[in-house]
């Protein structure tokens, strides 16, 4: 297995260290920040990540704050960013996506759909072959990447129950994503979706 390394931000190192045995189990890469300046500084080295996983709630520089830092960084500016946190209320999740979060996890997790979530991300794959690279271009200046990866599975065909198993999601958190899709790019319906991604502008 290619190797892959994700970085875990939280200033609780109890959580840090629950974090890495559980991703060291499952064969990833870990290093540990207990700050978001210490993640920056790890950035800053050059070492690449795949996947960041952040908290929101820390002192000093929050999780919002260290996410606008790393995308200023060359070789951090298209790592995909999960923020994991305790605050579970839908404004807090809203706000992830609108900062551009590939997801959002909420503590205390469940440890096989912690790990179902992180391979999710991991293996989604913008292949341009298979979507019009004109309307995906579109659709990243408008779409969060969660939003983006749901809008992929709806062009594949998949339904939301479907989308739900895959990402482990529930099927009316999926509902709500599709339909925060369609008001986002102003389409009507799902097959809208399909049309655009698959036959293009």
């Amino acid at each position: 297995m290619e190797e892959c390394r994700i970085l875990c931000v939280d200033d609780d190192i109890n959580m840090l260290n629950t974090e890495e045995d559980i991703l060291i189990s499952a064969g990833y890469t870990v290093s540990l920040a207990k700050s978001g300046r210490q993640a920056i500084e790890l950035l800053k080295k050059g070492i690449s990540y795949q996947l960041v996983l952040l908290d929101v709630d820390m002192p000093d520089m929050d999780g919002y704050e260290t996410f606008q830092e790393i995308r200023k960084l060359d070789n951090a500016r298209m790592t995909p960013i999960i923020f994991l946190t305790g605050m579970d209320g839908e404004d807090f999740q809203v706000k992830g996506w609108e900062y551009g979060a590939a997801d959002y996890i909420t503590k205390p997790f469940v440890k096989s759909i912690f790990l179902a979530r992180i391979k999710n991300r991991l293996n989604v794959s913008v292949r341009t072959s298979d979507y019009d690279s004109k309307a995906l271009d579109v659709l990243s200046g408008q779409l969060s990447e969660l939003e983006l990866t749901v809008a992929r599975y709806v062009a594949d065909g998949l339904s939301n129950s479907e989308i739900a198993e895959r990402t482990s999601y529930s099927y009316g958190y999926v509902k709500r994503v599709v339909s925060s899709i369609l008001e986002k790019t102003g389409m009507k319906k799902r097959s809208d979706i399909r049309k655009l991604l698959k036959e293009g502008m």
